[in-house]
């Protein structure tokens, strides 16, 4: 039984004399635990998906809604643009079969392949408040004085 000990004794010993052989055991025996814990985890389901009865009808990737949705538009002096779902239309570009014909700030009218009109407006308004200007109080002064 002594043996036994005095072997295990010695290949200790010869471990702490040589650092990176002492180094490698240890990193393979952590090695070790580490890919143990990989094979036990549980595998957490992602609380931001839709629930598993929704997951085969509607993702993402595959939702149009059935009629065309003005998001956005996008008027420059030489640029006019509307983002119709997602999609950046420039003013006499195609949506699909349609022809985007006239853009303003609120709303875009595409002509459909069958010449018929459809205005696609958006959901909310965008008003533009402009201040009045309001006269420093030494012009104000002056005017009265005169």
């Amino acid at each position: 039984m002594t043996l036994n000990t005095d072997k295990n004794f010695a290949h200790s010993v010869h471990l702490a004399h040589n650092p990176l052989k002492l180094l490698l055991s240890v990193s393979c025996g952590m090695f070790l635990l580490m890919m143990e814990g990989d094979v036990n985890a549980e595998v957490l389901k992602d609380p931001t998906q839709p629930p598993a009865s929704l997951a085969g009808e509607i993702t993402n990737e595959n939702f149009q809604p059935a009629s065309p949705v003005l998001q956005s538009v996008m008027i420059g002096s030489q640029y006019r643009a509307a983002i119709i779902n997602g999609q950046k239309i420039m003013l006499g570009g195609k949506y699909e079969s349609s022809t985007l014909i006239k853009i303003n700030e609120r709303e875009a009218v595409l002509r459909n392949s069958d010449m018929s009109i459809q205005t696609l407006a958006m959901d909310y308004a965008m008003v533009k408040k402009t201040k009045p200007l309001v006269q420093s109080k030494s012009i104000a002064q002056s005017k009265t004085k005169s």
